[in-house]
């Protein structure tokens, strides 16, 4: 299956049963949720995953307290996707190898997406500012999952497929 830029994915049950990190946001069993927003990293063959929230009051809050303390919001963003506005949680995201990515958000027979290739590129800016703070030991919230181990872990099962 191809990764498209700006597509939300959902991720396997296998991934979360091999991880075993308590803070990532696991597959709910009624529905297919959550969604991710993925993007690839331009260094190996991984996709980082932002999870996707509907949220959005919540989120609004947490932005506005954040922006009042004269703290940076740019780990939670909130952006219109097919109509809706979705809260993007970059402090959630972590890496996966493409076995794990479980298919793409369908909805009413069209795939879900940012349309916005400008909105994409901003999304994709502020991904990797993350991913380097993430990669210097910064932790954005109590509850983030360890993304240097889950990394480790799938560096090295692309190593022993072969790959990277």
């Amino acid at each position: 299956m191809e990764i498209l830029a700006g597509s939300l994915y959902f991720v396997s049950d296998d991934f979360f049963a091999k991880i075993q990190d308590p803070y990532l946001k696991i597959n709910y069993e009624d529905t297919k949720r959550p969604h991710y927003f993925a993007l690839k990293d331009s260094k190996m063959e991984l996709y980082w995953l932002i999870p996707c929230s509907s949220k959005t009051e919540k989120f609004e809050r947490l932005i506005m307290k954040k922006q009042e303390q004269n703290k940076p919001t740019d780990t939670i963003q909130i952006v219109k996707i097919f109509g809706c506005k979705t809260v993007l949680l970059f402090q959630d995201m972590f890496p996966v190898t493409a076995k794990y990515i479980d298919g793409q958000y369908i909805k009413g027979g069209q795939p879900v997406r940012i349309a916005d290739s400008k909105l994409i590129q901003a999304l994709e800016k502020n991904a990797k500012k993350i991913i380097n703070l993430l990669h210097r030991g910064v932790r954005f919230t109590p509850t983030q999952p360890d993304v240097i181990r889950i990394e480790k872990i799938m560096l090295e099962e692309l190593q022993d497929m072969g790959i990277g």
